[in-house]
């Protein structure tokens, strides 16, 4: 009887043991699943997080793109009309050149130097005026000397003169004075030359001493 009555406490402990450990695999196969739909919900929403993040990139870059291209196509229409422009301007110079050059050409306006280097800048700043350069040199006493003088007949116009000044102060000329020609009978000639009188009167002339009907440059101050 005692040995009966051991084994059905060890039988017992046995389905005791049994019982929980299927209880464990209940409890298991309950939370396994559920861990896995919790993990699977959290990469959802980072996921989600992620995407929601990555548009709002996008619609921020598109956004920008598109300033971008409209503010594009306003430069390229507002260079278009500038290069319109440009091509206007040039084409009403070039034509203000043709007619400027035909009355040049019909008042007979000549221009004269004494170097043969300075051939160049003559020919340079003056050519493209439309005044007819005088191709034999002058001769001048005062040939060693850089010439820096402009010495104008008494048929040349005034506007015909300042327009010499500066395109030759422009090109590089060092212009001093500009006087009527005393021993030049050809009212329409224009003299480029050398004089000391310039040297010890004047200093060098400006383009806007020139526009403002200066003909002797100011001397240095000592």
């Amino acid at each position: 009887m005692m040995r009966a009555s051991a084994a059905v406490p060890a039988e017992r402990d046995v389905f005791d043991r049994r019982q929980k450990l299927l209880l464990v695999f209940a409890w298991a196969a309950t939370l396994l699943p559920l861990l896995a739909f919790g993990y699977l919900t959290w990469q959802s929403w980072e996921l989600n997080k992620q995407v929601s993040e990555a548009q709002r990139k996008i619609a921020s870059s598109t956004e920008h793109l598109n300033k971008l291209e409209a503010r594009k196509v306003v430069l390229e229409t507002e260079l278009s009309r500038r290069e319109a422009e440009l091509s206007r301007r040039e084409a009403d110079l070039e034509s203000q050149r043709e007619a400027t050059k035909h009355y040049r050409d019909y008042a007979g306006i000549r221009i004269r130097f004494y170097r043969e280097t300075d051939r160049e800048v003559v020919e340079k700043a003056l050519v493209r005026l439309g005044f007819n350069i005088d191709s034999s040199l002058g001769k001048s006493q005062l040939i060693d000397l850089k010439p820096n003088t402009i010495g104008y007949g008494n048929l040349v116009s005034q506007n015909d003169l300042r327009d010499i000044a500066i395109a030759l102060v422009e090109a590089g000329f060092p212009l001093k004075r500009i006087a009527p020609a005393l021993k030049q009978s050809d009212p329409k000639l224009i003299q480029i030359y050398a004089s000391a009188q310039s040297d010890r009167e004047c200093g060098l002339l400006g383009v806007e001493q020139i526009r403002a009907g200066s003909t002797c440059g100011p001397l240095p101050r000592q």
